[in-house]
């Protein structure tokens, strides 16, 4: 999923649309072959759930997530403290003028659906459903 990245206005158009899908490909691979030699990275247990490209395609905001018992956010600094080797392979999978400045960022995506779910499931919430319903 590609959207507009934070404070943009319209739409993305198609090319930025197609790039941040290709990068997202791109780093997805690089964590599926597990081949990054970055001492404390668990690229298995990482999720890349968007990225977001700026209209002139310098900078990439890459959202991932953390699958099971792992601390997202320092695998988000190891990440940011080696995105040189991430923006070398974009450029050469990715035919492009400039390589954008990559960054990586955690998806709270999954956390706010999640607290927005046991909203719905509390007994007080549940409750006044009920009660609607039988008002009915």
């Amino acid at each position: 999923m590609t959207t507009i990245g934070k404070g943009q206005s319209k739409a993305p158009s198609q090319r930025q649309l197609r790039v941040a899908e290709e990068i997202r490909h791109v780093i997805g691979k690089m964590f599926m072959e597990d081949n990054l030699f970055i001492s404390g990275l668990k690229p298995s247990y990482i999720m890349v759930t968007e990225v977001s490209i700026s209209p002139d395609l310098s900078y990439a905001t890459v959202y991932i997530q953390g699958i099971g018992d792992i601390d997202t956010d320092e695998q988000i600094l190891l990440l940011n403290k080696h995105k040189g080797a991430f923006r070398y392979k974009i450029g050469k999978a990715i035919r492009l003028r400039i390589v954008p400045d990559i960054i990586f960022k955690s998806d709270s995506g999954f956390e706010t659906s999640q607290y927005i779910e046991e909203l719905l499931n509390s007994p007080r919430v549940r409750a006044d459903i009920e009660k609607e319903i039988e008002e009915e």
